[in-house]
């Protein structure tokens, strides 16, 4: 998270004639009808209830672009390979990993499958080194790791983290850097 993947999904539609966005439904943070990311950019776009849907929606689109990929079914490459040989180029959009640094199985499994894959960082919300993975906070403390996968938040509930702030974060140990609050 934070890390300008939305950003930059929104990047690629703008300017392009006819092209479509698509968004799950299960991601109520922002209006159905708008991916937007955290700088404020948003772009028109249709919440969706499964791959299906995306497809049967995006048939014809010169471009389909696709955010927060995670909280879609196990279909989406299904979708997604449909829509390509119908001639459509696909951008997509969506974390790599959980607050807990499991992979998302449907983030997995798109990104083995793709022509090409780019990993973006942010920034770590204690020490500013580049962040690879997030932070689920419950009142200021890292959530349980038992805690349910999918839980929809923004700011209030997640950080990003370099490794090793997640890891002293997680075993109480303060960071040796002592910076607090998002440096993105």
């Amino acid at each position: 998270m934070f890390s300008g993947k939305t950003d930059e999904l929104i990047a690629r539609v703008r300017g392009v004639p006819n092209a479509a966005a698509f968004k799950p439904s299960v991601d109520t943070r922002h209006p159905p009808d708008r991916v937007v990311s955290h700088s404020g950019a948003s772009i028109p776009a249709r919440a969706v209830e499964s791959s299906a849907e995306l497809t049967a929606a995006a048939r014809s689109a010169p471009l389909v672009a696709v955010d927060e990929v995670q909280f879609f079914d196990d279909e989406l490459l299904d979708a997604v390979d449909l829509l390509r040989a119908d001639g459509s180029d696909v951008v997509a959009a969506g974390l790599d990993l959980d607050f807990r640094r499991e992979p998302f199985a449907t983030t997995r499994r798109l990104a083995a499958a793709a022509d090409r894959v780019a990993r973006l960082e942010g920034r770590c919300g204690r020490c500013g080194r580049p962040a690879t993975v997030t932070q689920r906070l419950v009142n200021g403390r890292p959530a349980r790791l038992d805690d349910p996968v999918v839980r929809i938040g923004d700011e209030e509930l997640y950080e990003p983290r370099c490794e090793e702030c997640w890891v002293e974060e997680r075993l109480e140990v303060p960071s040796r850097a002592g910076v607090r609050g998002r440096t993105d």
